[in-house]
């Protein structure tokens, strides 16, 4: 049979005996070779022929003016502007967060603008956490951020809360955002209950509809959480002792069971009679344990808290309020036990009312976050919205000094110490001011800054900041607009005298007002002049 070569040029034909096999396939492997040797003999055929052939070498022509020479060519720079070379070199800027979210002022690196809202950056996975820590020396502008933040966020539709302050700067901030600021203190008729309910949610946390069973056993888990709570402040304990913990379940239970038979809310003083009666029927360090409780809670009622949480509240909470603060600055000057009753208090209170889904995003303000820090009960609270956050709808901002500020929560290798790093940890938007020398090694070595990054640090001019979102980081010049200034400047607005045109009345000429006829803030429109401008981009 025929067979083809492996060179597709020569037929042989076989047969069965395979010696002669051999010898015909010797003989057209030799055919092949020769094929070959002829193929290589034949005359190349020149494509090129007839067209004239170069002389010179790949270098080109050596003429004059031609580039060969001994010496160096010498280009003269061209000169440009930022913005023109902004045009030619267009990939040399930052990364930037885009449009999306309210203005927060310049980009330093990219000079345009830079926007910011955590919600939009959580749904554009640029952050994975709901939490900002916002560090800072004095003088540096980084309480006018959190403020100015803060503002703009409410006017876009968020809400706002301020559990504790101690200064009183948000007061005016929130009652000019048409919120509600609720006062505290010594010999203030205000009287908030850590018992409260608060805000029943339609869904619980697995998405289900909240039933009244499981509503029940929330609240219950509220108050037994607020009272341990001012247990370990009062007495200065760690931990309650079984005893004590069994004594103060039968407290709270039987502080529900008298207020139910009066149809009103369970209080401090409920809980305290519902232990004395414990204290003649339940066993010997059962009852032992009621009575020292029942001492411990005389403190609220009779001592320099009373008057703050020793009944019903005298205030009501409405989620729908854009704004809402509580003012402590009264309880300046007095105990640290003191100070810290009043803000597990207000903190448990606030908690119980803001932290439902249904109630909108809003951001939780802790401003002089060294003095939660050193507190265990704020602390767990803290770390608890900072991992509940993104269920409860709300971003938290907690505004310190330095990073090291952070030790203050305890010795290394506590548990305070522990929960106080896991704030920083799960934080996603850190921004920190100028720095001090001192505090820029710590600063530097906990938010693994790079050498650029330190030496900005320490010379940044006010109202200046380095972004930390995510993973990418920005130089931000926090942009005050005139409106905002009577708001964020405190200490001229105490020291100035009330202007004619702020005591005029809504219905005077020129005095805006809206559908309901209530005056609309003339900060909402006002368009600021240069000279302003320039006044608010130095106050801090």
């Amino acid at each position: 049979m025929p067979k083809l070569s492996s060179k597709h040029d020569v037929f042989t034909f076989s047969t069965g005996d395979a010696k002669q096999r051999r010898r015909v396939q010797k003989e057209a492997a030799r055919m092949l070779k020769e094929q070959a040797k002829q193929r290589e003999s034949r005359d190349k055929v020149d494509d090129n022929a007839g067209f004239p052939r170069r002389t010179w070498g790949p270098g080109g022509e050596r003429r004059p003016r031609s580039g060969w020479g001994t010496t160096e060519l010498k280009l003269e720079g061209v000169k440009a502007g930022a913005h023109t070379a902004a045009t030619a070199y267009p990939y040399v800027a930052g990364p930037s967060l885009g449009a999306n979210g309210v203005l927060i002022g310049r980009d330093m690196h990219g000079g345009g603008p830079f926007c910011f809202d955590p919600w939009d950056a959580y749904n554009r996975r640029l952050i994975s956490g709901m939490s900002m820590l916002l560090f800072g020396t004095v003088g540096t502008g980084k309480s006018s951020l959190a403020k100015s933040l803060s503002i703009r966020l409410v006017l876009v539709g968020r809400k706002l809360s301020v559990a504790s302050d101690l200064k009183g700067e948000w007061t005016p901030i929130v009652k000019t955002l048409g919120g509600v600021v609720i006062q505290v203190g010594p010999g203030i008729h205000t009287r908030l209950n850590p018992l409260d309910e608060g805000i029943r949610p339609s869904k619980n946390q697995q998405g289900e509809t909240m039933t009244d069973q499981d509503w029940k056993l929330v609240v219950r888990t509220r108050r037994m959480t607020i009272m341990e709570t001012l247990v370990k402040i009062l007495n200065g304990a760690d931990e309650l002792s079984p005893p004590e913990h069994a004594a103060l379940e039968e407290g709270i239970d039987g502080a529900e069971r008298i207020a139910a038979e009066r149809g009103r809310t369970p209080t401090i003083p409920d809980v305290i009679k519902a232990l004395e009666a414990t204290i003649q029927e339940a066993p010997q360090r059962v009852a032992d344990a009621a009575e020292m409780l029942a001492l411990t809670f005389q403190r609220t009622t009779s001592g320099d808290l009373a008057g703050m949480f020793d009944g019903e509240s005298t205030v009501n909470f409405s989620s729908d309020s854009p704004a809402v603060s509580i003012d402590t600055s009264s309880m300046r000057g007095a105990s640290q036990v003191a100070r810290r009753m009043v803000s597990a208090c207000c903190g448990a209170w606030m908690e119980s009312m803001v932290t439902n889904s249904d109630a909108g995003q809003r951001i939780i303000v802790y401003e002089e976050g060294w003095d939660s820090l050193s507190s265990r009960a704020d602390l767990q609270r803290m770390v608890e919205n900072w991992k509940l956050a993104r269920a409860y709808g709300i971003f938290n901002i907690l505004i310190m000094h330095k990073v090291s500020d952070l030790n203050m929560a305890g010795d290394q290798g506590s548990q305070m110490a522990a929960m106080a790093r896991s704030l920083l940890a799960d934080a996603d938007v850190k921004v920190i001011y100028r720095q001090d020398s001192a505090a820029l090694k710590v600063t530097m070595d906990e938010l693994e800054l790079n050498d650029r990054e330190k030496q900005l640090l320490r010379s940044l001019p006010k109202g200046e900041g380095l972004w930390r979102v995510g993973q990418s980081t920005f130089e931000v010049y926090n942009e005050l607009t005139p409106a905002e200034l009577p708001l964020l400047n405190t200490d001229e607005r105490m020291d100035s005298e009330p202007d004619e045109a702020d005591t005029e009345d809504a219905d005077a000429p020129g005095v805006e007002v809206d559908a309901d006829g209530d005056p609309i803030p003339a900060w909402l429109h006002t368009t600021p002049t240069p000279e302003q401008q320039s006044e608010a981009q130095h106050v801090s």
